[in-house]
């Protein structure tokens, strides 16, 4: 059930003034009923209602804009793909926060192993060591050890499997 009519080259056009209040007026699940139809101004709507409660919710887990702005675009691609079968109360909100959540501890996930710019300033290794002589050393390959046994159950396997896959057992 769309407000638009379609233009003569098989567009929808915009909707007249007089039913653009009632986009405004209509209810989230009336919304996603007219965007399912392919009405883009429910859409709209839908956007304009969230996009900025949705970026402030995500600049929260990340601590960055852009990447939340990032964030919410995926969301709005999530409700164009697959918008939700139901919704609590007609209320459209709890399932894009969800999302939005979902999707900003995904994203803080994945930053945690970015190399990011800050990284460059790091010192070089000598050259005239190499990082396995170095680890041959006791001394080292305990204190690598012991970093290692420090670090988080999920991120102490991928480091142990990358030691010991990578021939470097003898830590």
């Amino acid at each position: 059930m769309s407000l638009h009519e379609m233009s003569p080259a098989g567009f929808i056009a915009a909707p007249a003034a007089s039913q653009t209040g009632r986009y405004a007026e209509a209810s989230d699940r009336t919304l996603v009923t007219w965007m399912c139809d392919g009405d883009t101004t429910a859409f709209e709507e839908i956007f304009r209602r969230y996009e900025t409660r949705i970026v402030a919710y995500a600049a929260r887990y990340i601590n960055s804009t852009d990447l939340a702005k990032d964030i919410c675009q995926e969301v709005f691609l999530k409700l164009i793909a697959k918008p939700p079968s139901t919704l609590i109360y007609d209320n459209l909100s709890p399932w894009l926060f969800r999302v939005t959540r979902n999707l900003a501890i995904d994203k803080r996930r994945r930053r945690k192993f970015e190399i990011t710019g800050e990284d460059v300033g790091m010192m070089e290794a000598r050259e005239d060591r190499t990082p396995l002589k170095t680890l041959t050393a006791s001394n080292d390959a305990a204190v690598v050890r012991d970093l290692v046994n420090r670090l988080p159950d999920e991120l102490r396997e991928v480091v142990e499997l990358r030691i010991d896959g990578g021939g470097l057992s003898r830590i």
